[in-house]
């Protein structure tokens, strides 16, 4: 291949790559511009199939939380493990939904929930990590004995 040749072509490959990174800052700026956070109206459920004791409902303690990818976020749910005393809950809130203020954007939906099996078994892993935002929707966080789902019906 000529000098000239390689030229042209190491200058093609620099545009397409200027190009692309152009489009994928202007997308990431678009979805972020969409969702800059605000009053979020949301619900959330706790399954955990594994579960039986005496009323086969989880007892999840943890976290649930958006977040701007970095720093800030916001807690939708969290609930100390109280080993024994720790409340059953399959839904929150128990009926319908509920909201909070989001003080800046929002990128993700993160859960980090356990269950309680006191005097049973050890405890279970309900959901670990995030799901990217992307708007109003449900957005399920597995974990390897359940999940948890984060319904969110509006913003703003």
């Amino acid at each position: 291949m000529s000098t000239g040749r390689r030229v042209a072509f190491a200058s093609a490959a620099l545009l397409l790559v200027g190009a692309v990174s152009a489009g994928s800052a202007q997308a990431r700026s678009a979805a972020q511009a969409r969702y800059p956070g605000g009053l979020v109206t949301y619900s959330i459920e706790f399954s955990n199939p594994q579960e039986k004791d005496d009323n086969n409902l989880p007892e999840p303690y943890g976290k649930v939380y958006v977040t701007d990818g970095g720093l800030r976020q916001t807690t939708l749910w969290e609930h100390p493990d109280l080993d024994i005393n720790t409340p059953t809950v399959p839904r929150y809130p128990e009926a319908g939904y509920t909201h909070r203020y989001a003080d800046h954007l929002i990128t993700e939906v993160c859960a980090f929930v356990g269950e309680d099996d006191t005097g049973y078994n050890a405890d279970d892993v309900l959901a670990q990590g995030c799901e990217p935002f992307h708007g109003p929707g449900a957005y399920t966080i597995p974990g390897p004995n359940g999940e948890v789902t984060i319904t969110v019906y509006h913003i703003g």
